[in-house]
């Protein structure tokens, strides 16, 4: 038997509820026991993943058991704290070089047993346990569960900070610590650009961290990184292995960044152009 699990993050501990207390996914019934997870009881659920999760932000979970024309899947629909954390969670489980769908805020079909989707506040992942699921089949599938949630499609609204210009379509990630292995770095939103004749460069955004500032982010990495000469907006730089030169260029109440720069020169002009308009 295979299942498709959906997973909502919400507070309480685990305890079967009433498939009232679960969305109504069009076309799909449920097919068993609906259970709901809290912070203390993630765990229990997927062990050791539920720490990522904690850092993420995680709420409740509820997961139930869903069928349709002799597929049955279990669908986990995770309630984060915020949509940039539910779009950052998802992330972090995708596989390396997917190609997304715009369903929801973004998906994957990984047909015929898997599928992930992010919506607003939630992230939903769906097993399937009996049958099997093709790419269309996947689709109409996830476009019901995105449906049957609340809140806004599209991507987090902070990821309009990254220019539009260039960008490569599904590459946008969200990272709350040491985004390209470097401490420094975190609640970093970036994506990947297209610069021509197949070279790719990454762009990003340091959003301050709740409780902290723009100001003081800049002071700690003022600390630790190399200041380099630049007018009129001063610019932070760093090397780090696989990765280039690493630099930062502070804007009014942004701190952008360009990763993989072969030298200064080649930093300076990403970071002004990026940062252009700022």
């Amino acid at each position: 038997m295979k299942t498709v699990l959906l997973f909502i993050a919400l507070f309480f501990v685990i305890t079967p509820v009433s498939a009232a207390d679960f969305p109504t996914i069009k076309g799909w019934n449920p097919s068993g026991e609906i259970m709901t997870f809290t912070p203390d009881t993630l765990w229990e659920h997927i062990n050791g993943a539920a720490e990522t999760f904690l850092q993420y932000g995680f709420q409740e979970l509820k997961t139930a058991e869903l069928s349709n024309d002799g597929v049955t899947v279990a669908v986990g629909v995770y309630e984060m704290s915020s949509p940039l954390n539910a779009f950052g969670m998802y992330r972090t489980e995708l596989p390396e070089d997917a190609a997304t769908v715009k369903i929801g805020g973004q998906a994957l079909i990984s047909a015929p047993y898997q599928a992930l989707l992010v919506k607003d506040r939630f992230y939903v992942k769906v097993d399937v346990y009996e049958g099997e699921i093709d790419d269309a089949g996947g689709r109409a599938m996830l476009e019901a569960i995105a449906a049957a949630l609340p809140g806004d499609a599209g991507l987090p609204k902070v990821f309009a900070k990254l220019p539009a210009e260039g960008q490569v379509p599904g590459s946008q990630r969200f990272t709350r610590e040491a985004f390209l292995g470097v401490r420094e770095l975190e609640h970093c939103i970036s994506a990947e650009y297209d610069t021509g004749a197949g070279a790719v460069t990454q762009l990003f955004v340091m959003l301050p961290p709740e409780g902290t500032t723009v100001d003081t982010v800049w002071q700690s990495l003022a600390s630790k990184w190399k200041a380099v000469s630049h007018e009129p907006k001063p610019v932070l730089a760093k090397k780090v292995p696989y990765r280039g030169l690493v630099g930062v260029i502070r804007t009014g109440e942004n701190i952008f960044g360009v990763a993989g720069s072969e030298n200064e020169e080649t930093l300076l002009k990403s970071l002004t152009r990026f940062s252009a308009g700022s």
